[in-house]
């Protein structure tokens, strides 16, 4: 089990585009893990570290709040429901399309791209 405290005290030394970029990262991570047939004890962990991710930028900013907010909402969801969605493969690939598509979203938030 990784070391949370660790990674969170980690995570406050960055900048924000940069913690927005360990995001898109761990978004990423998730729709390609997602995807993979041995992804049952990786997923939770990467929904996890997500969701820890999100919690410490919205303590930080406001700027995203409202986008950052439905990420939140749509991570927790799939962490609930993991048990039931990693016997789906229809829904394991739509979650493969929508952490795709917020992974780019929030990595565009960042700015890391267009400097």
């Amino acid at each position: 089990m990784p070391n949370w405290s660790a990674i969170e005290a980690s995570f406050l030394h960055l900048t924000q585009p940069q913690q927005l970029g360990e995001l898109a990262s761990s978004l990423a991570h998730l729709k390609s893990w997602v995807q993979s047939s041995d992804c049952n004890q990786v997923i939770p962990v990467l929904l996890h570290e997500s969701l820890l991710y999100l919690s410490l930028i919205q303590q930080n900013s406001e700027i995203y709040n409202v986008e950052l907010n439905q990420l939140q909402d749509l991570l927790q969801d799939w962490q609930r429901n993991w048990d039931t969605i990693k016997e789906q493969s229809s829904q394991r690939v739509s979650i493969a399309d929508v952490a795709s598509n917020w992974s780019e979203r929030v990595l565009n938030m960042s700015g890391l791209l267009s400097s």
